[in-house]
């Protein structure tokens, strides 16, 4: 009879580690299951504009523009992220970047980030007709790409390697340098 109970006792462990194991694996791949971090541009601004055209063409056109991002976390666990880079482009040349330090997201958070960027287009600008026919057409296009890369770990065991890119396309309007439109696109893996 005691070997009959030790087979039973053995079962028993075996059946309760089994279900414990499969709960924990549905568990993972449902409720636990990484989320994708959100990284969003709720609007932009822009301030301190210098704007200069000489007799000669010399084209000079200085100010920040300030994104607020919202960066939302919808895991049950804290997102940590490397470090955040802003990159700011017109007609495909960099024109001004920002980095935010690495910290952690806590679960189910989110915070919303001032990210003032200071632009001197004019001394990015390779070909001088292109700010000239901007200027006169009114309106000033940019673009703007933000990079999250992070980690999250699920019941402390398992890790995800995350990353969030948004990108924006900014419209505006010349000499009073307020944004007339803003379309954004985010893209996320895993």
């Amino acid at each position: 009879m005691t070997k009959l109970r030790i087979c039973y006792l053995a079962s028993g462990v075996i059946c309760i580690l089994f279900i414990s194991f499969m709960i924990t694996l549905v568990l993972a791949q449902t409720v636990f299951k990484p989320k994708h971090p959100l990284l969003q541009t709720v609007s932009s601004t822009v301030e301190d504009v210098s704007t200069y055209v000489s007799p000669t063409l010399d084209v000079q056109l200085n100010f920040t523009l300030t994104l607020q991002m919202l960066m939302t976390n919808p895991n049950l666990a804290d997102f940590e992220y490397k470090t955040v880079e802003n990159l700011v482009y017109y007609r495909d040349i960099l024109v001004g970047n920002l980095t935010l330090p690495s910290t952690t997201l806590p679960a189910k958070g989110s915070v919303l980030l001032p990210c003032p960027l200071v632009l001197q287009i004019d001394k990015f600008v390779a070909d001088l007709g292109d700010i000239l026919q901007d200027i006169l057409q009114r309106k000033i296009v940019i673009e703007t790409k933000a990079n999250m890369p992070g980690t999250i770990t699920v019941l402390g065991i398992f890790k995800a390697h995350l990353h969030t890119l948004s990108h924006c396309k900014l419209v505006l309007s010349f000499p009073s340098m307020e944004v007339e439109m803003q379309v954004c696109e985010l893209d996320t893996n895993l």
